[in-house]
């Protein structure tokens, strides 16, 4: 365990590039949409579904495993249904829409994540962000949480992520 503790931070240390930021979700249960422009994701979660979508199939993989069923919908996004769901994005461009419970997960890189507690949780979770405090999910509406440092566009405005 002892090993475990050493490695994590040495592992987030050593992905990060200038501009990357730290997102870190500790036993969410409810809904999370995550829509990272670079970077690297590794989590697991005890119950639900994952829908995976990777727009740009050459600039990273995501990995899955422990789903008990799957489905393809297209040639950039799948749906996996489960219990005890892992996965790991290695790089590029992602989005990751998570419904279930015991979401845990870290993204270092940029990018948003969407997040709404389950109302039917005692406790809905919580997120960090750089390794900050660690905040309770939102129960009713959802909260948008930047990482890294987000592009501006040319004319100045919000960027959108898709």
């Amino acid at each position: 365990m002892l090993c475990g503790l050493v490695a994590v931070p040495a592992a987030i240390a050593a992905v990060r590039a200038a501009g990357d930021g730290v997102l870190e979700l500790r036993s969410v249960d409810g809904v999370v949409v995550v829509n990272g422009l670079s970077g690297t994701l590794w989590g697991q979660m005890d119950k639900g579904r994952l829908v995976v979508t990777d727009p740009i199939s050459s600039d990273g993989n995501v990995l899955v495993s422990g789903a008990d069923r799957t489905r393809t919908v297209n040639d950039s996004t799948t749906v996996y249904f489960g219990r005890n769901i892992h996965f790991q994005v290695t790089g590029g461009k992602y989005r990751l829409a998570l419904r279930g419970s015991g979401i845990d997960f870290t993204a270092v890189g940029v990018g948003t994540a969407q997040l709404t507690g389950s109302a039917l949780a005692a406790d809905p979770g919580t997120y960090a962000v750089d390794q900050g405090r660690w905040t309770p999910v939102p129960l009713f509406g959802q909260r948008l949480v930047p990482f890294g440092v987000q592009p501006v566009p040319a004319g100045g405005g919000p960027v959108l992520i898709p």
